[in-house]
């Protein structure tokens, strides 16, 4: 900022380190039109856009042209691209920043910060396969790259080609190279509490507790766990201006709120031995806003993974996975480095919906067409899924409606429906939803569907819960290891076996027969809500009793050895 009065530099220094980024901008924007200063105005002015946390979408995408502008001048100002990748991602403008990291990928094979983006961009694209080949790369140049390797192994259960014993031997490597030593303060207390009628405190860590997928199943069995028996203890992961109404119905059920979000791995475990937690269940595994150092280093006596990742972790200090007997066979406990809990029936249950909207007729049965859809996030749309779709929808008369998160871009919207194009399905049998609903409305949706596709090998657990109960049954596919194999069980303890494709000739199949049978199709949509609500998936009671029982045994193994 050379080009800047002392004056003037030295107002703005110090307002950055106060972090007063609001008032950067209005002393930069006081200077006129911003597009004739210099980059380092610009520069600054992007970088206060992005670090302002009252910035919204539009902002990060102000700033993502300052930033391409930026570089655009001075290609050798690789900071502007760092940021630029930053603040795409923000605003999902993924065209500001794409064709410049192919363009430097080609030039440096090895940059780092580059290829992350183009994996990272790739992934929110939908490109899930080129997404992987980036990250593979990457790894291969740092192994030591913790959250590359995480995203490595949480993109690994998209892939069809990856077994569980590669994905295995690959969480196994993940703990041998990138152990990070954190010396708490505080030890864990070897001497166990011998006081079997002692309340046992059970600890949750999530950056998860907003409105989100895990907070539907988490709540209602909340609320059933026996306060007798149990001390609950949340460890909130998610940032404050995050926290919603969901956020708060949350906090009434716990006994003990812990916001952790700035906390070091340090901190976090200190803490957490510091209120002599018994049992800490993680509900994030390798997702976004997980905190694996600090379980590597052992925050409780006993640490579960449930719920929020469905495959094992490989680390060492991680002892049990919750699943059940439809997940991980008895043969394939050898490839979950965890100990695995078996629930008899179900491995999570779905909070009961309020209100649920009305249930129309068969819309097959009024329509010309027969109408297929998918609510699951794009990423999920492995290559394999859309040619097996494009192969249904080319041979009947049937149409796909897709719909995502609200966070999607445009240009995802645009490469999935090109995807489909490759496979000669014409453009007017693919609809795409783009709306920011209420969950009520998202659930109404469903009121257009006769059948729901279940994706693969990564199936939806969300979406297919609140399908059937809207009368909407959900065909899915067998899988290969407990990620894989989520729709089959929620299918199986719905008795609904019939909606379970062996491979892709049985679902191409069944989808084709489906069509032929509307009759039948009519009267299990009277029928399913009603049979779903009165089935396991849904029996929070039976759940919460069979869940904590499981907890009290482990816990007494526990302080009898």
């Amino acid at each position: 900022m050379s080009d800047l009065n002392v004056d003037l530099k030295k107002k703005l220094l110090d307002l950055y380190n106060n972090k007063r980024f609001s008032e950067i901008e209005f002393e930069l924007e006081l200077l006129g039109d911003l597009e004739k200063q210099s980059s380092s105005i610009m520069m600054t002015y992007a970088v206060a856009k992005t670090l302002n946390l009252k910035s919204k979408k539009k902002d990060y995408e102000k700033a993502a042209y300052y930033f391409e502008k930026v570089y655009i001048l001075n290609k050798n100002n690789l900071d502007a691209l760092y940021n630029l990748i930053i603040v795409s991602t923000k605003s999902r403008a993924y065209h500001y920043v794409m064709p410049h990291l192919i363009e430097r990928h080609k030039i440096e094979k090895k940059d780092q910060k580059v290829i992350w983006g183009l994996s990272k961009i790739n992934f929110m694209l939908g490109n899930i396969s080129e997404s992987f080949y980036y990250l593979s790369k990457l790894i291969k140049i740092n192994p030591n790259y913790p959250d590359a390797f995480m995203e490595y192994l949480r993109i690994s259960n998209y892939i069809s080609s990856t077994s569980q014993e590669e994905y295995f031997k690959q969480t196994q490597e993940f703990d041998r190279l990138l152990y990070t030593e954190i010396k708490p303060l505080i030890k864990i207390n070897k001497n166990k509490n011998k006081n079997k009628n002692k309340k046992i405190k059970l600890a949750f860590l999530s950056p998860d507790f907003k409105t989100h997928s895990v907070s539907f199943f988490l709540r209602d069995f909340l609320s059933k766990i026996n306060k007798n028996d149990f001390e609950i203890l949340a460890f909130s992961n998610l940032e404050i201006n995050y926290h919603d109404e969901m956020t708060n119905e949350l906090k009434l059920l716990f006994d003990e709120w812990h916001d952790i979000k700035k906390m070091s791995d340090t901190e976090l475990v200190n803490l957490a031995r510091s209120q002599n937690t018994d049992i800490l269940i993680d509900l994030a595994g390798f997702t976004f806003g997980n905190r694996i150092q600090a379980l590597r280093t052992r925050c409780s006596p006993i640490q579960i993974s449930w719920l929020g990742y469905c495959n094992t972790l490989g680390i060492k200090n991680m002892d049990y996975i919750i699943a059940d007997l439809n997940l991980i066979k008895e043969k394939e406990q050898g490839l979950y480095s965890e100990k695995i809990l078996y629930l008899p029936k179900i491995w999570s249950v779905m909070s009961k919906q309020k209100n649920f909207p009305d249930i129309n007729n068969l819309p097959a049965k009024q329509n010309s067409i027969f109408t297929f859809c998918s609510f699951n996030n794009f990423a999920k749309l492995s290559d394999e899924t859309i040619k097996l779709w494009s192969k249904i929808l080319n041979n009947t008369n049937s149409c796909l409606i897709l719909k995502t998160g609200s966070k999607t871009s445009d240009l995802a919207f645009k490469n999935i429906l090109k995807k489909f194009n490759k496979h000669d399905v014409p453009e007017n049998k693919i609809s795409i939803l783009n709306k920011n609903l209420s969950r009520k409305e998202h659930l109404r949706e469903y009121n257009n569907i006769d059948v729901a596709l279940d994706p693969f090998p990564y199936p939806g657990v969300t979406t297919t819960f609140e399908a059937i109960t809207m009368g909407v049954p959900v065909l899915t596919m067998r899988g290969s290891n407990f990620n894989s194999r989520c729709g089959e069980s929620i299918n199986l303890n719905l008795g609904m076996n019939e909606f379970i494709a062996r491979d892709e000739k049985d679902y191409f199949d069944k989808a084709v027969e489906l069509q032929k049978n509307l009759k039948k199709l009519e009267l299990l949509r009277r029928s399913l809500r009603e049979k779903a609500l009165n089935s396991p998936l849904f029996d929070v009671n039976n759940f919460t009793i069979e869940f904590t029982s499981i907890l009290k045994r482990v816990w007494n193994n526990h302080i009898n050895n």
